[in-house]
């Protein structure tokens, strides 16, 4: 490892490891901070209007490849009569607001971290402009009344209690960020429908933690990353392959699989060397995927007989224009 990256790895190791207790011995303190902060996962380009755009190109992504993957007839159709189970919604309801405005039954949510919003002044600012967006009258009293029975589930206990309640699960760089992904699918399995929809959208990029590559933070030792990721949501670093057979592992079938973000092999084999096991033995190829969309559907779903078997790394196609938005 070079000097100056080295020089980078000890403070960034020490920075995320203090942070990392903060969240385990005092969550609480450690959500109020990023409520505070307005953390969402959209970056500050996405805060206030942009965010309107944001959120209309979220939900518009998961109408398309459900069309994409045949799973509607037409894109509006996705969430109509559905029960649905978003997945780390973050600090508003926006994507619950727009599910219910195209005709959802239900929405609830699952978040390890209680980061919503109290601050109704910027909650009108995305919730108003969503409304009008979309041609419905009433603003943001409007919106608040469709909103009013979103239900949050903020520990696997309460989530479990649901059972067999959601037809449509959908997430959207969240996957990446849960600690015991068996454990979440073990759930979902329980609170599914067996005729059930899955779409996720996983990022596997770095999140920032890096210091000039991508790949820079699969250097670090898994008992040293452990220490500075278990409690604060920082990403579990499981690469594509783990997230291609973890539906088969929980009785669903995997029927959509498509690359949103790659690296060349050739930018993988220069970092390679440096990087800790696991990955250091992987693939390149499977090292290059940086994001996946993924579509899931229950055992009884009638696409579930066209599920991808032995999809490999190297035959996982790029995923359509249309689903491969900025945001």
């Amino acid at each position: 490892m070079r000097p100056s990256k080295l020089l980078w790895a000890i403070p960034s190791a020490t920075f995320h490891a203090s942070r990392n207790l903060v969240f385990r011995r005092a969550p609480r303190v450690a959500n109020a901070l990023l409520r505070l902060g307005n953390v969402s996962g959209r970056g500050g380009a996405h805060e206030g209007p942009r965010a309107v755009d944001y959120f209309h190109g979220v939900v518009s992504d998961y109408e398309q490849i459900a069309t994409h993957t045949g799973l509607v007839p037409d894109a509006r159709s996705l969430f109509r009569g559905r029960r649905v189970l978003e997945l780390g919604p973050g600090d508003t309801r926006s994507v619950a607001l727009l599910a219910r405005l195209r005709g959802a039954r239900l929405v609830e949510g699952f978040d390890a971290f209680d980061i919503t919003s109290r601050d109704e002044r910027y909650l009108r600012g995305i919730y108003e402009p969503l409304m009008e967006r979309d041609g419905e009258p009433g603003g943001f009293p409007r919106a608040k009344d469709l909103l009013r029975d979103v239900r949050m589930h903020p520990d696997r206990a309460s989530l479990r209690a649901a059972e067999g309640r959601y037809d449509l699960v959908i997430s959207r760089a969240v996957l990446e960020h849960v600690t015991d992904l068996d454990a979440l699918f073990d759930d979902l399995a329980r609170v599914t429908t067996p005729d059930a929809v899955q779409v996720h959208k996983v990022d596997l990029r770095c999140h920032g933690n890096k210091f000039d590559h991508e790949l820079d933070f699969l250097m670090f030792p898994e008992a040293v990353y452990r220490a500075m990721a278990s409690h604060t949501g920082m990403p579990n670093r499981v690469r594509v392959g783990g997230y291609l057979d973890l539906g088969a592992r929980h009785g669903f079938a995997l029927v959509y699989a498509g690359a949103t973000h790659r690296i060349s092999v050739a930018e993988v084999n220069a970092v390679r060397d440096q990087l800790a096991p696991p990955y250091d033995r992987m693939a390149p190829e499977a090292l290059a995927v940086l994001g996946v969309w993924i579509v899931l559907v229950g055992k009884n779903h009638p696409l579930a007989t066209k599920a991808l078997k032995d999809l490999t790394t190297e035959a996982l196609p790029v995923a359509p224009a249309e689903i491969l938005s900025p945001f």
